[in-house]
Parts: C-alpha cells; sequence; structure tokens
C-alpha cells in the first residue's frame, strides 16, 4: 500500500523539492531555533534600556499645515474639527517625528480630542514603543519612546508582534515551505522498505513524547 503511494510522485521530483526547500528555510529555521532558545530563557538577558522622555515645540509650519487641514474640514461639515480624520491630521505630525527623533513602527493607535485639540499616537513595534502626545493648541509635543535590546527585537519578530502584514505573511510563508520540506522528506521515506519502518518508530517516539508533556503541560 505504501509503495503504490509513495509511485504517486516521482522521487527525482520529491527530491529536488526536499533540497530547495531545505536551503530556503537554511537560515530562517536557524533565525525561528535560536529565538525559540531566547524566548524560553528571558532571565539570560538583561532589560531593556528605561523610557526615554522628549518635550518639544511642534514647527510652526507644521501646526500651521494641521490647522489648514482642520479648516478644510470646517469647510465641508459644520462640526469642524469634530468630524476629522485622526489619520489625516497625523500624517504629517508622525512624519515628523519619524525624521526628527527616530521614531519607527508598524502599528498605531491614534485617539483625538476635537475639543482640547489634542492628539495621542500609540505607535508599536517589535521590542519597543513610542507614545507621542500632541498638544495642537498649545504646540507642544510630549515623546515617550522605549527601544528594547536586540534580542528583546528579535524574540518579537519570533513571535509576530507588533510587525505588520509583511513580516506576518513572512512566517506564514515560512511554515508552508517547512511544510513542504517536512512532507517531501516523509515522501522520499516511503519507498525505502529496510529504513521506513525503523523511521516510523523514532517518529511515533517523538509523537509519544509530544503528547505526554502536552497533556501533562495543560
Amino acid at each position: 500500500m505504501l509503495d503504490k503511494i509513495a509511485a504517486l510522485f516521482p522521487a527525482r521530483t520529491v527530491r529536488v523539492i526536499h533540497i530547495y526547500s531545505s536551503m530556503v528555510m537554511l537560515f530562517i529555521m536557524l533565525f525561528f531555533t535560536l529565538t525559540g532558545i531566547t524566548l524560553n530563557h528571558p532571565d539570560w538577558f538583561r532589560s531593556s534600556e528605561p523610557a526615554l522622555l522628549i518635550e518639544a515645540d511642534v514647527p510652526e509650519a507644521l501646526l500651521d499645515q494641521v490647522q489648514h487641514l482642520l479648516d478644510l474640514e470646517a469647510e465641508k461639515n459644520p462640526q469642524g474639527a469634530k468630524t476629522a480624520q485622526p489619520l489625516q491630521l497625523a500624517i504629517p505630525l508622525l512624519q515628523w517625528i519619524r525624521d526628527a527623533y527616530q521614531v519607527q513602527g508598524q502599528e498605531l493607535r491614534l485617539e483625538w480630542d476635537a475639543e482640547e485639540q489634542f492628539l495621542i499616537a500609540d505607535i508599536q513595534q517589535p521590542g519597543g514603543y513610542s507614545i507621542a502626545e500632541f498638544d495642537l493648541a498649545a504646540g507642544t509635543l510630549m515623546l515617550e519612546r522605549k527601544d528594547a535590546s536586540l534580542i528583546h527585537q528579535l524574540n518579537d519578530l519570533h513571535k509576530g508582534r507588533h510587525t505588520g502584514d509583511l513580516w506576518r505573511g513572512f512566517i506564514d510563508f515560512s511554515a508552508l515551505v517547512l511544510l513542504l520540506f517536512t512532507l517531501s522528506g516523509f515522501w522520499l521515506l516511503l519507498p525505502q522498505k529496510k529504513r521506513r519502518r525503523r523511521a516510523f518508530s523514532v517518529s511515533g517516539v517523538g509523537l509519544v513524547l509530544f503528547l505526554f508533556l502536552y497533556w501533562h503541560t495543560l
């Protein structure tokens, strides 16, 4: 039965898939393997640096640009600033702090208080964050920024935490290629009668160990 299943795809084709999928995954799996260890032992590494607090004045030209956006919104709608979209107002402000203070991050949450003309931007990145509070009425910025160590950044990349859609898509791609590598290796073993019984026994031990630890961990 297993021989008939193995004959469905030629061994030569499967071997090529197995070899090149392993080459694609070589450094990727090294990354996920090593960061899997660092994730499991966070006490091995120093904690991240304390948050950095920055107070600054928002440039007049930038305030004029934001006010112009609010005036345009007022012309369209009597509610004016109350209906202004936070992202529309935030774009020039965020570009400024990215250039001036090297603020980075892929995930963004905004809060806009139209009455007080107060905008809060919560920017998350792997291993760190930035919280920018723009008081547009006073023309001031309060920025809290925290940058974690390289290990913490890599750990967050392993988890896909605050990484954005592109990196999460890369994780899905890596999982699919690894699945292809694993299944092609299994497929190459099927026609080898002398080896497959021993190999299946070894994989069975791995499965039993996994299930044992699973049930005793819950």
